[in-house]
């Protein structure tokens, strides 16, 4: 049977059995965890294109490969004719290479990445076990899929991680969107795209208390996986933009409320309070985008500390959004 692709694009319309006990609440946990080791397929492809070598050097990577090739590139299989010579023409530009060599550099050594990776997996995997663990790859696609789950496979394309300054983004990617393709972003979006994949939307997508409630799980949880992290990364903020939100809360829960967006079916109404954009329609000009994200966040977390032994499948089975509402007693002053 052919294996089923899902690309997750980066967040914005849109770990194994564990040796201890881990409260169902999903508390944070400093306990050591095994490590899931990053396969460095991008670093091997680079060789292969740069050092002349032979086709079969790529071989050991053939599952991913095929997936690389149909899924991501649009060149077919490995096992199709002419498959190198595609792959070869493919990376032959010179600003892709530029680009590859620069990502070379960035990313030498994962060790910390990996280390912070491998403990967020693994605290995940405990929370839902009938999760397979998957193999993780890093590749480079030229601003293709950002991050790539198959049924045992999740990888993430780090040329979309230089840094928010990284001279060729500027011809690429708004302010807004360059904001978030820095190194300290890899981990996050690794686990959200694990969790997408994985776990993924159930509901009425054109009800906004739908949509932003299942992205607040996410973001809930993301701040277990990772708790040394600060509030504004899970959702993806620097701290100019979660500070407006804190201060403003009120504000955007008005606006909300008194429009009547958030129960209202309207896909395009409520897409404007989730999509990447440079600040949230319907808001002042000084709010970032997303803002929706981060009010889902604020009333899960909300929740969560109202219903501290709710456990992570409990709380994505769950699908009463309104209920969940009511129970987190969310009403910013």
């Amino acid at each position: 049977m052919k294996k089923q692709i899902r690309t997750i694009l980066r967040i914005g319309l849109l770990g194994v059995a564990c040796l201890c006990c881990i409260r169902c609440s999903g508390n944070k946990t400093n306990e050591e965890s095994p490590e899931f080791t990053i396969i460095r397929f991008d670093t091997d492809l680079y060789r292969y294109l740069t050092q002349n070598l032979s086709d079969s050097d790529l071989q050991n990577h053939n599952d991913f490969l095929n997936i690389f090739g149909e899924g991501i590139l649009a060149i077919g299989k490995s096992d199709s004719a002419g498959f190198y010579s595609r792959l070869k023409a493919y990376f032959s530009e010179p600003t892709l290479m530029g680009i590859y060599r620069d990502e070379q550099e960035k990313f030498a050594d994962l060790t910390d990445i990996n280390k912070e990776l491998s403990k967020g997996l693994y605290v995940f995997l405990q929370q839902f076990p009938q999760i397979k663990p998957p193999k993780i790859y890093m590749h480079v696609s030229g601003f293709n899929q950002n991050v790539v789950v198959t049924d045992d496979i999740l990888s993430l394309s780090a040329d979309k991680y230089l840094g928010a300054d990284y001279p060729v983004y500027q011809n690429f990617f708004y302010d807004y969107q360059r904001q978030q393709m820095t190194p300290d972003r890899i981990v996050p979006d690794y686990l959200l795209g694990f969790m997408m994949a994985n776990l993924p939307f159930s509901g009425d997508e054109d009800v906004l208390l739908d949509r932003i409630l299942y992205e607040g799980k996410l973001r809930y949880m993301l701040s277990q996986l990772l708790p040394d992290r600060q509030d504004r990364e899970y959702v993806g903020y620097d701290k100019e933009q979660y500070e407006w939100c804190m201060q403003y809360q009120s504000l955007i829960w008005k606006t909300i409320l008194e429009n009547h967006h958030l129960f209202t079916g309207n896909y395009i109404t409520t897409t404007q309070y989730l999509k990447e954009a440079p600040y949230t329609a319907y808001l002042p000009a000084e709010s970032p985008g997303r803002v929706g994200i981060w009010l889902g966040y604020q009333i899960i977390s909300a929740y969560m500390k109202q219903k501290p032994k709710t456990g992570w499948q409990e709380l994505m089975d769950n699908t009463d959004y309104p209920e969940i509402l009511k129970q987190s007693k969310y009403k910013p002053q």
